[in-house]
């Protein structure tokens, strides 16, 4: 049993990690001594810690007794399989990257053979452009191994921090990466998940003849072996979608086969991301990001950041072409042809962010420009394009407009339809006229409160994740939890937020000046029963009227309630989405200025007025009964939960 120091010093460490809130280390810190309760165990049954958030903590207390031979100096980061710590390897002295499999995940399928497979490649690579692996091991249920530590800042963090690059920045990181994968490939091995994150940049060595910096690739952990006498070291991962889908090739989505043109798709959108800001494909959904992957990548010139020349853009979308045929054929030739841009003059330091100048063409054929671009903005962004299911006498009017990348421009009004049921007589309309103002009265007929206000045109002015994908921080504060909640592995190995309880709800509240979206993504099980995402909820009156989307195998709901498990009542409904336990599936939940909209994959599901349903700032997620009982593995996970703060947009763009 900890002492009480051993005990507020682990609350100590939570709270220097920030996985801990003040209150709830000080709620925490009311039962240190007490007989027989060990504070992580507290706090792992309220639901304030993963299991791999105390493996985390108890590690850094505890940094002679993880891996023999190591001293623990701090935690680098984390990820859903395990974490990295900058550590002491005590015999040579000299300062080494350790990664360890948390303890937490050793028992989960194939993840100590995942583990291990990425120490042995990465042992296979000998480059100056790939992280050096030194060693691996076992000690108490823990695997682990030293890499190369590299103490530089990766290529997504200098695009964050100081914009865009100049292209001749980002032809030289490209080239590099590109070297490094050609040793790779050499050794039958393809990373899978080449992206900005994963490169880091190192000043060039003391007494270089140049000032170009040095990328060195890191993070093998979903690489494959590309040879069939490697089959052993393999793992299946059936339909799982392996990598970051915003920078992974369509084929990576469809289960198809995977070569090494694979990772020139990913550089490809890695070298899009360092030229222009952002990754080529933005889709909210994983639906919607294959659906855009899948077709020729078409830009309009205006809608970039900066004009490339001609060789340079052609380069750009050949790497981005979905028929991994019309890739280039062999690294070779992607490094002679990068070489044949010009761009790099060893001279020049590469990373020194510049405003790059707008060149006189971009090489895209102007015809299908348009297409493009439409293409783009409808994919980035909800659309108000599905039927609305009453009252059939009126239907959904929508105008658009092409708007920049970061806005939303549609507006909804309603206009009398087609008169195809016209009546012939006046009389005749009278006496239908009083039947059903009749039946309204006695509430036989729906009533027309389903009709959705008008949405007006926004534009995003600032986005808050409310979920960190690591920790359960911020949920639940001044809210009531029902049942157990933890951060888990979902299916598609990806960190998510889950009851592991029969029934639970859980609560995140927000704060914003703005007009507010909440977006989260939501993954079923055939046996996860209903699940609600409830909005506009107030913590403080847990019984007022909130809106609700419910989810369940065979139909979508959009109503009102008055309790976490209580009836909906349900003023818009749908089908169930095909494929509905295969993957995640985008929500977002509109508050504007006299209705809530609510989309489901990017399609209008239905609004609800705010006059009816109130104005709470939370959102509150529902898990009604989970069939496969206590103690069993979780049936739907959330995932990707943030905040779009949005602001009105000049509606004189409007057609």
């Amino acid at each position: 049993m900890p002492s009480v120091d051993q005990e507020r010093k682990f609350i100590e460490t939570c709270l220097e990690l920030q996985l801990l809130q003040e209150t709830d280390a000080k709620s925490l810190s009311e039962n240190l001594g007490e007989s027989g309760r060990d504070i992580s165990q507290t706090a792992l049954q309220r639901g304030l810690l993963t299991p791999a958030d105390v493996d985390i903590v108890y590690s850094l207390q505890h940094p002679m007794d993880v891996a023999p031979g190591y001293q623990i100096l701090n935690l680098v980061g984390r990820g859903a399989m395990g974490a990295v710590y900058r550590a002491l390897q005590i015999d040579l002295e000299r300062i080494v990257a350790l990664k360890i499999i948390l303890i937490s995940n050793v028992a989960q399928p194939n993840a100590a053979a995942r583990f291990e497979r990425e120490a042995k490649a990465l042992a296979r690579l000998q480059h100056p452009n790939i992280v050096q692996a030194l060693n691996f091991g076992k000690h108490d249920g823990r695997y682990y191994f030293a890499m190369e530590f590299v103490p530089g800042r990766t290529c997504e963090e200098l695009v964050r921090e100081s914009g865009l690059m100049p292209p001749q920045a980002a032809w030289s990181i490209v080239r590099q990466v590109a070297s490094g994968l050609y040793h790779a490939a050499g050794q039958n091995l393809i990373h899978r998940d080449i992206k900005p994150a994963n490169l880091i940049l190192l000043p060039p060595p003391e007494g270089s003849a140049t000032k170009t910096e040095i990328v060195k690739i890191a993070d093998f952990g979903l690489a494959m072996f590309a040879d069939q006498s490697a089959e052993q070291l393999k793992l299946t991962t059936g339909d799982k979608v392996m990598g970051s889908p915003a920078y992974m090739s369509p084929e990576q989505f469809g289960g198809r086969e995977v070569d090494f043109r694979s990772d020139m798709y990913s550089l490809g959108a890695t070298a899009w991301h360092l030229l222009f800001g952002k990754p080529p494909h933005q889709g909210r959904s994983i639906a919607a990001l294959y659906q855009q992957k899948s077709e020729r990548l078409m830009p309009h010139p205006d809608d970039l950041a900066v004009r490339l020349p001609e060789d340079q853009m052609s380069l750009l979308l050949g790497l981005l072409d979905p028929d991994p045929d019309s890739r280039p054929p062999s690294y070779e030739q992607l490094i002679d042809a990068i070489d044949a841009l010009g761009v790099n003059t060893p001279a020049t330091p590469t990373t020194t962010p510049v405003e790059v100048p707008r060149a006189a063409s971009v090489g895209v054929p102007t015809g299908l420009a348009a297409e493009a671009s439409r293409r783009e903005f409808i994919s980035q962004h909800p659309t108000l394009d599905r039927a609305l299911p009453e009252p059939e006498a009126e239907t959904a009017t929508i105008s658009r407009v092409n708007p920049p990348d970061d806005t939303v421009t549609q507006t909804v009004e309603f206009s009398e339809s087609s008169p195809r049921r016209r009546l012939p007589h006046a009389r005749s309309v009278a006496a239908i006229a009083i039947l059903v103002l009749a039946a309204l009265s006695f509430g036989l007929l729906p009533s027309y409160r389903n009709r959705p206000g008008v949405r007006m045109p926004t534009q995003v002015i600032g986005n808050t994740p409310l979920f960190d994908g690591v920790t359960l921080s911020g949920w639940d504060v001044g809210g009531s939890m029902v049942g157990a909640w933890q951060t888990v592995q979902a299916p598609d190995a990806s960190t998510a937020i889950a009851c592991i309880s029969r029934k639970g709800a859980l609560t995140r509240r927000y704060s914003t000046t703005a007009i507010p979206r909440i977006s989260l993504f939501v993954w079923l099980q055939k046996d996860s029963g209903a699940v609600d995402i409830d909005f506009a909820f107030d913590p403080a009156n847990p019984s007022g009227k909130r809106g609700c989307v419910r989810l369940q195998g065979d139909q979508n709901q959009l109503g009102s309630k008055t309790s976490d498990f209580g009836d909906l009542d349900v003023s818009f409904r749908s089908d169930a989405l095909p494929s509905v336990f295969d993957r995640f599936h985008v929500i977002d939940i509109e508050r504007q200025s006299t209705d809530w909209f609510v989309f489901l994959e990017e399609k209008f599901l239905g609004s609800l007025p705010i006059k009816d349903i109130g104005d709470g700032d939370a959102i509150r997620l529902v898990v009604h009964d989970n069939q496969a009982g206590d103690n069993a593995a979780p049936q739907v996970f959330f995932a990707d939960v943030q905040l779009d703060e949005l602001g009105l947009k000049e509606t004189t763009e409007l057609k």
